[in-house]
């Protein structure tokens, strides 16, 4: 029987309170390959960009944020797939596929959360949900998000890829010694992908959801990161150090040993792109 594939494209900025987001996504699902079984879909967004930033309840859009993941969940539910790809956005744009598909697969299913950040926040610490999407995907972090939540994961079923360990915030290095999620980071997976095939082999995983930010690709290499836009001063968060080849080769080593249930690709921000066309719109001759 052959599998059904929804090729989401959900171009959420709320959770990151940043619009290029928005953009991002959609230049996103221009470029990414459209396989000839893939249905696609996309979950609509609210652009009302330049308006003042609400923060209810510690959390930056949250009204609009919640609006946008009940219409997720509305559409995975109705395509019913049996894989997912997810053109983001920011990060919080992986909580309504992951869960949708975690009750599809109950068991033996593993989260590997790419990211040089761990995105397990509450909104004490930061109103940024997109900082609290895998928290919630656990039962914590926002708790009306958490809320939502039908099929939560096990600590023991996450790991990091490409963590920046030595750079977290101070509440991010307090959830990690209460939750101790496995981690790898980029030296331990510089040569091969040993060490994380290795962790899903031995726990016997016969599906992954994969979360991939871009943001854990080191600037030297890619540019279409957050921390890279043009004529900013050095970020103080921290910064990836993978390159992209490390990646793809670690995606493609996972897929050939377990079945990737969801890909996730996030933050994909291409300044020169949106520059470019923001400023050819303030020329006459394209107005007339």
């Amino acid at each position: 029987m052959t599998k059904k594939t929804l090729r989401l494209t959900f171009p959420e900025w709320q959770g990151g309170i940043n619009p290029p987001y928005y953009a991002g996504s959609h230049i996103l699902d221009l470029i990414a390959p459209k396989g000839n079984n893939l249905e696609c879909a996309e979950v609509p967004v609210k652009t009302n960009f330049e308006e003042e930033t609400p923060v209810t309840d510690g959390i930056a859009w949250k009204n609009e944020l919640i609006e946008q993941q009940k219409m997720a969940y509305e559409i995975c539910e109705m395509k019913d797939p049996d894989k997912i790809i997810i053109l983001g956005g920011d990060c919080s744009v992986e909580q309504a596929p992951f869960d949708y598909l975690h009750g599809k697969y109950p068991e033996n299913t593993a989260v590997i959360w790419i990211d040089a950040h761990p995105d397990f926040s509450r909104p004490a610490d930061c109103p940024n949900e997109h900082a609290m999407v895998l928290g919630n995907l656990m039962g914590d972090g926002a708790p009306e998000f958490a809320d939502m939540v039908k099929h939560p994961f096990r600590k023991e079923d996450v790991i990091y890829v490409g963590l920046a360990a030595d750079h977290m915030e101070t509440w991010e290095e307090e959830y990690q010694k209460e939750y101790q999620i496995k981690y790898l980071t980029p030296q331990q997976l510089d040569k091969n992908s040993d060490a994380l095939l290795s962790w899903i082999q031995e726990n016997g995983y016969q599906q992954v959801l994969i979360h991939w930010d871009l943001d854990v690709l080191s600037p030297d290499d890619f540019r279409s990161l957050l921390c890279a836009k043009p004529h900013i001063p050095p970020v103080s968060y921290a910064v990836g150090q993978m390159t992209l080849d490390q990646v793809i080769r670690i995606l493609k080593d996972v897929s050939g040993i377990v079945n990737v249930a969801a890909l996730g690709i996030t933050e994909f921000l291409p300044w020169d792109i949106m520059r470019f066309q923001k400023k050819l719109g303030e020329l006459d001759i394209f107005k007339k």
